[in-house]
């Protein structure tokens, strides 16, 4: 799905190239050269930044009161940029600092944490119910353990009309890249369970199977292949794995992992199951490594699909990927 509509600023922004062609007359306007050239060499729209916001926000009111996630250094809703936001994040603002300090990113994007969530349910942190228009996270409910849960939490959280919107890495372009899929069973055991952490079996195939493509641990959809080595080594994955045993605290590492069909899939085997009331109203699909998902409440009881078709289109779009796998 693709509903980011032409805008002629945006596009000469992100294209300096066709700017210095319209100055010069060689285009009537960055349009004129979208229509003759842009869409089958794929131009992006606007520049990545602008891009991953209207894709977050196409449906939600940025005036209302909305919740960020998780945003660490790179917060979506940035209060100085005038959101009306608060931000609930695993640290405080002066703990991110000192954490990220060294770590060649810019810590004054770092805002104050409004909520730090120390494991509560986020109603009994936040002290209210149904108060948000919005919630946002990018990159953040593959570390969740109890993902059923959080999905719960944030339904209390928000209005009656309220949107849920996710950015979650496609597994197949990352370092998730030789991990199966998380299935709906999956979320239901973690469920179950109550995790407040991810268990040890997650922790070791995290790291033992962590993939890289000439270096990098991400290369999104290009069509160049896909892993080539691996991350980490065999005797790394045992240690942390023997660490996660022996301790009480959090090991971050994915505990789950996506592409944009089985994202959905889950979501409506739980919304069938009467386990959430939120469902996929928009979605955007892979760009980089990267695709969008806005949930929200719906009148419908059963969401009906062809799960065979489903799980068709799953397979044949993993199949794909690791065919052009480099051994």
């Amino acid at each position: 799905m693709n509903n980011i509509t032409f805008n002629e600023l945006d596009y000469l922004e992100a294209n300096p190239d066709v700017a210095v062609a319209v100055s010069h007359g060689n285009f009537l306007n960055g349009f004129d050269h979208w229509q003759k050239f842009g869409i089958k060499s794929k131009r992006p729209l606007c520049t990545h930044a602008k891009l991953r916001a209207k894709k977050v926000f196409h449906l939600l009111d940025k005036s209302g009161l909305g919740l960020e996630i998780g945003p660490s250094h790179r917060p979506l809703a940035p209060k100085r940029a005038g959101f009306n936001v608060h931000i609930l994040d695993h640290a405080s603002a002066t703990e991110l600092r000192a954490k990220y300090q060294n770590a060649n990113v810019d810590i004054n994007n770092i805002e104050e944490v409004d909520f730090v969530w120390r494991g509560q349910p986020y109603s009994e942190l936040i002290g209210q119910t149904h108060c948000y228009d919005w919630i946002i996270s990018s990159h953040v409910i593959e570390h969740v353990p109890d993902l059923i849960s959080h999905i719960k939490e944030c339904e209390l959280l928000l209005k009656p009309n309220g949107f849920l919107s996710l950015i979650i890495p496609d597994k197949r372009y990352c370092f998730d890249y030789f991990q199966p899929l998380t299935s709906t069973g999956n979320w239901l055991d973690a469920f179950a369970e109550r995790r407040k952490k991810p268990t040890p079996g997650q922790v070791f195939d995290h790291i033992a199977n962590t993939s890289k493509r000439k270096g990098n641990g991400a290369w999104g959809n290009d069509g160049l292949g896909g892993a080539d080595s691996l991350g980490h080594s065999f005797q790394q994955a045992m240690s942390i794995y023997a660490k996660s045993i022996e301790t009480p605290d959090y090991i971050d590492v994915h505990c789950w992992r996506f592409i944009p069909e089985s994202f959905k899939l889950i979501i409506a085997d739980l919304k069938n199951l009467g386990l959430i009331d939120l469902n996929v109203v928009l979605h955007f699909d892979t760009t980089g490594t990267e695709f969008y998902m806005t949930l929200a409440k719906t009148s419908e009881n059963n969401i009906h699909l062809n799960r065979y078709s489903v799980l068709n289109l799953i397979r044949k779009s993993c199949f794909l990927e690791n065919s052009s796998v480099v051994v």
